[in-house]
């Protein structure tokens, strides 16, 4: 014990120690001083100034593509989206808050411009720039959906080549890539595919006739043109998609889709009957019908409803195909007697009729009535 003492005591008077005390001490006295900022480090910045110097920061510690294929939103593609019905609906993805849509068309026609210049689309594409953009959309996982609604859909258009490359082989490309990168897409299939159908039989038959003449889970018809046989091989082609649940690949078979002339004003012969019908009213005071149009029946639905159930038929439908209609034919006569009937100074002798000319007549559809049981709601 006196050893140990001895030993603390000469330890405390050791000059070593003591000196590495007063060295200390000191030390923390000069870290207790304010400290003096230089002038020009005491300024203040601005908003910009510190945004530009956190840009700065983030492009020499993070590379860009990183940021690109992470943090982006998916975004919703709508081709055809300055078309008819890909106006409408954009229009209704905009008022439901979707403004992240890429528009894909061709705007070679002037008057598109009517149709589009109070969308609101974050980004534009050219059809024929389209599938070489979607392959590397689908690889970086930036499509959230797709609604193909872009084709040649005039009846005039007998050019079977371009017809096959634009309708359907463009089609089948779309669907190759969505189902390899999951994305869930509605493509626009047509009533064309189910040819043409007798009238009278239509008539007389009970609704058995309808259910299997207009059945959208089959596909054995025979197409009376090159337009509806494009419709029908992409139908044909996206059953191969069905059975893995994984996809949702979805054919829309849309009958005779009409408006009071919305965004239909590029369509020239193409105007849908309500649209050419209530111009031709409004112009002349009349409306000229072919021949034979109080038998000619079709199943019209307004392209209000069809796009509900465009939209509909993504969020809820599988893979499959599906009409898109009312489920009640109607004829073109009782289409006219609508409108001129709006008119409280007017009679039906105002509805006039015309022959048919021959190349219409070949393949003309003379019935059309969806078959509406299969359709998800």
């Amino acid at each position: 014990m006196p050893n140990e003492m001895m030993t603390l005591v000469n330890a405390k008077e050791d000059p070593a120690i003591e000196e590495r005390k007063k060295v200390v001490e000191d030390l923390k006295k000069e870290m207790a001083k304010p400290k003096v900022v230089p002038e020009e480090k005491q300024r203040k910045f601005s908003k910009e100034e510190v945004t530009q110097i956190v840009q700065e920061q983030l492009e020499k510690s993070e590379p860009k593509e990183e940021l690109t294929a992470k943090d982006l939103q998916k975004i919703i593609v709508v081709t055809g989206g300055a078309g008819f019905i890909g106006t409408h609906l954009i229009k209704e993805l905009n008022d439901q808050g979707r403004e992240d849509i890429l528009l894909v068309d061709d705007l070679t026609d002037p008057r598109k411009i009517h149709n589009i210049n109070t969308l609101k689309f974050q980004d534009y594409a050219d059809k024929n720039k389209f599938l070489e953009l979607l392959g590397f959309l689908a690889e970086n996982k930036m499509i959230e959906r797709i609604y193909h609604l872009g084709a040649e859909s005039s009846r005039f258009c007998t050019d079977g080549k371009y017809l096959m490359e634009n309708n359907f082989q463009y089609t089948c490309n779309i669907m190759d890539n969505c189902h390899m990168h999951n994305i869930p897409l509605v493509y626009a299939s047509s009533a064309a595919v189910y040819g043409q159908v007798n009238t009278l039989a239509a008539e007389d038959a009970d609704d058995s006739y309808v259910l299997t003449s207009f059945d959208d889970c089959r596909d054995n018809y025979v197409p009376k043109s090159f337009y509806a046989m494009s419709k029908l091989q992409a139908d044909r082609y996206s059953r191969k998609f069905m059975p893995n649940h994984q996809d949702r690949i979805i054919g829309l078979r849309y009958f005779n889709v009409i408006s009071e002339g919305e965004h239909e004003q590029h369509k020239d012969d193409m105007k849908s009957a309500l649209c050419w019908m209530t111009e031709q009213y409004k112009k002349d005071g009349e409306i000229l019908l072919y021949e034979g149009s109080k038998e000619i029946k079709r199943d019209f639905v307004h392209v209000k409803e069809a796009v509900r159930m465009t939209i509909n038929a993504m969020r809820r439908g599988s893979s499959g195909i599906y009409n898109i209609g009312t489920g009640t034919a109607k004829s073109f006569y009782d289409l006219a007697a609508d409108i001129v009937e709006k008119d409280f100074g007017s009679d039906y002798t105002n509805i006039k009729f015309i022959p048919m000319p021959r190349g219409i007549a070949e393949g003309y559809q003379n019935f059309t009535q969806a078959n509406m049981s299969n359709f998800p709601i």
